[in-house]
């Protein structure tokens, strides 16, 4: 017991001399301390100016950093480790110091050594600046950094959900503030040209324009009349001079036609294409710097600038061929040209020293030249005003067609087609390459060119976006067919009012529409079926859908009907052989792959298109594709076009009746033995015959052919059911 209580006595003294150690060491430690204060005052109370300068220096701002500094001489002297293990602690504390300097110096002393700089001192004032803004956005980093320095997970957590509120915040109040200046716009522009109309512009507001010039009429009349009384409303023009409306805004009347056209004036003017040269040059140099390079000599002979297109012709160079020794038979000295394949294998070479990625070689029709597309370096749009302007438009216009404003070409000339001469038109295009554009340019142009007793329109539009904003124009057969279920019936009828038009034509020995309108007083209307989304019809209809549609682009265009289809998936279940075989025009936008493009070209190309209206067009007087910039229609000239429509009541129209059904009682119909004929062979192959099935395949009418079906029951061909 006794050796056992040594050692614990032993452990006690020592651990009674390390406190009695540790409390000299903290005595010694606040006697210097205490020291230093001491001679630093000393000092600072024997030499008057170091103490000015170090007053004015941080003036108050010396209670935090001294703070701040004793603190870490503490740590540094008893708890070294704590210096630099809680690192992020002692950087916010040194943040909180310049915070606390920052915001001292905002304010200033009335009297004093601090009176010409602030509470914070030189240094603070030197850190904040002479502006409280500018001051303000120099410390609010540091005290947005020390809560992410003490707590970086729950604050950075807690910024990030604060900048996302911030960033929704700003990006609903952009979209609201956009509306709302629309909207402005749209009523200022609306309000000028009602008071820029003297016929609906406010009476007082034609007194107060007209007071000026009636004043000086009256002063400058030398028989002394007096000035003539204000009336309360606009003054009556005289009968000699009646007031004509500004040109830009009237109606056009249409000859033969009681209806009135729009004016060309609800479309936004047309853009100036201006083209620099230089950078033009620039990049013609540049390509044929860039065939050198890899040995191949070609020379640009031809630039064509266009809204988003650059076309360079190049001429292919000379090569020397080699000598008898080279063995290829040929002497020496003789040249041949460059081989084409030769140019189309750099490519991709071009493409990098191009910086773009979109580029197409295209031979240049007429030309011996390659054609090389570039985008051009200054795009510009192609508005609907000028190519309607242009004189390609204006002479399908007089010669009564069907013109579609299309776009520009690579060359900047405009593009205006007739869709009677086309005489349908297919469309294809991924989304957000321009088709729908495209289609409202084609509606658009029709409108404004044709009245509804010369064209009737029908449109089907199964995703109710874009053809639905042309309900209720007159040129409307019917409301915009949204329900795909009923389509077929429509086509059905379609192609019923296609065959009376034949019968009616031959009646007075005509071939087409066109004779018919000549010889005949009541005019035949065109009729254009318009299609937004074919693959939905397809989907649904299949190959009842197609047969339809294949007998209207086959017999359809001298009846006067014509189609305009368009889809966004170009696969050959919805773009058939026989559709693309009756449907020689085919206008195909941006698509994905080289596969689609086939589909609606036969050829490659399409899937290196720029998007946003770039397309290439196939027709019979281009069998090439050819590089086209489509018209910009935008919504609120499309708004305005259908609002004049929707105003304008004209003369009744005919009716045109599309609906599934047939006439009881036609002997002549029923006495058809070819419909007959072929009625018993198909009983003879199908003794189950159905009326269903029979009007399917001989594509008639519901009763018909049940009236057929009783007939053939009766003949012993068909088992009753």
């Amino acid at each position: 017991m006794v050796e056992s209580a040594q050692p614990m006595r032993r452990t006690a003294a020592a651990t009674d001399n390390a406190r009695l150690r540790s409390r000299f060491f903290l005595v010694l430690d606040l006697c210097i301390i205490l020291s230093v204060l001491a001679a630093a005052g000393l000092v600072l109370w024997l030499y008057e100016d170091f103490r000015g300068r170090a007053y004015t220096a941080l003036g108050y701002g010396w209670v935090p950093v001294l703070v701040w500094s004793l603190a870490a001489l503490a740590v540094l002297r008893y708890r070294p480790r704590w210096l630099f293990r809680p690192w992020n602690w002692w950087l916010a504390g040194a943040g909180l110091v310049a915070l606390a300097v920052g915001t001292l110096s905002f304010f200033n002393a009335g009297y004093g050594a601090l009176s010409f700089a602030s509470l914070g001192g030189r240094w603070g004032s030197a850190m904040v600046g002479e502006s409280l803004l500018w001051g303000i956005a120099r410390l609010l980093p540091i005290a947005l950094v020390i809560p992410l320095l003490v707590s970086p997970r729950k604050v950075g957590q807690g910024y990030r959900v604060a900048l996302l509120t911030l960033g929704k915040g700003l990006w609903y109040g952009a979209c609201y503030l956009a509306l709302a200046l629309r909207w402005l716009g749209v009523s200022l522009v609306r309000g000028g040209r009602a008071l820029a109309n003297p016929e609906t512009r406010p009476g007082w507001l034609s007194a107060v324009i007209s007071l000026p010039g009636r004043l000086w009429v009256a002063l400058t009349d030398k028989s002394g009349g007096a000035v003539p009384a204000l009336p309360d409303a606009a003054p009556k023009a005289a009968p000699e001079s009646p007031p004509v409306p500004p040109p830009t805004m009237a109606p056009v009347t249409v000859k033969g036609s009681q209806w009135q056209l729009p004016s060309l004036d609800l479309l936004a003017p047309s853009e100036s294409h201006e083209t620099d040269e230089k950078p033009l040059k620039k990049m013609a140099a540049g390509i044929e710097s860039a065939f050198s390079d890899y040995g191949v000599n070609v020379e640009v002979t031809d630039i064509k600038s266009g809204p988003r297109i650059v076309r360079f012709g190049l001429l292919p160079g000379w090569v020397q061929k080699k000598g008898p020794a080279g063995g290829d038979g040929a002497e020496a000295g003789e040249r041949r040209r460059v081989q084409v394949g030769s140019i189309l294998a750099r490519e991709k070479d071009l493409s990098l020293a191009l910086s773009t990625p979109n580029l197409r070689f295209e031979p240049v029709p007429g030309e011996a030249l390659l054609g090389l597309e570039v985008p051009t370096p200054t795009p510009s749009k192609v508005t609907m005003r000028e190519v309607m302007d242009s004189q390609d438009f204006r002479k399908i216009v007089d010669k009564g067609g069907l013109p579609i404003a299309l776009g520009a070409d690579a060359g900047g000339e405009s593009v205006a087609m007739d869709l009677a001469a086309l005489p349908h038109m297919m469309i294809a295009g991924a989304t957000g390459s321009g088709k729908s554009v495209c289609i409202n340019s084609i509606v658009a142009s029709m409108l404004l060119t044709k009245p509804p007793d010369q064209l009737r329109m029908l449109m089907v539009d199964p995703k109710q976006v874009e053809l639905t904003p042309f309900n209720g124009i007159p040129h409307l057969i019917v409301p915009v067919i949204t329900d795909v279920d009923d389509v077929s019936p429509m086509l059905k009828g379609l192609i019923r009012e296609m065959t009376s038009r034949y019968k009616t034509m031959a009646e007075i020995g005509v071939r087409n529409i066109a004779g018919f309108n000549a010889k005949s007083k009541e005019q035949m209307p065109y009729l254009v079926l318009i299609v937004d989304e074919l693959a939905d019809l397809m989907l649904v209809g299949g190959y009842e859908i197609e047969q339809s549609l294949v007998r209207l682009a086959q017999l359809g265009r001298a009846a006067g009907i014509h189609l305009v289809l368009a889809t966004q998936r170009p696969s050959v279940k919805v773009v058939t052989g026989l559709l693309k075989a009756n449907i020689p025009s085919r206008v195909a936008f941006a698509v994905a792959s080289q596969v689609d493009a086939r589909v609606i070209l036969d050829s490659v190309g399409a899937e290196k298109l720029l998007g946003k209206g770039d397309m290439l067009l196939v027709n019979n007087d281009s069998p090439k594709p050819r590089r086209v910039q489509g018209t910009l229609v935008f919504d609120e000239e499309i708004e305005e076009l259908v609002q004049f429509w929707l105003d304008q009541k004209g003369p009744p129209l005919p009716p045109i009746s599309l609906d599934d059904s047939e006439e009881d009682g036609d002997d002549e119909d029923f006495g058809d033995e070819d419909m007959l004929e072929k009625a018993r062979e198909l009983a003879l192959r199908n003794p189950h015959l159905t009326s269903s099935l029979l009007e399917r395949r001989l594509k008639i009418g519901g009763s018909r052919a049940s009236q057929i079906v009783e007939m053939l029951e009766e003949e012993g061909l068909v088992i009753p059911r």
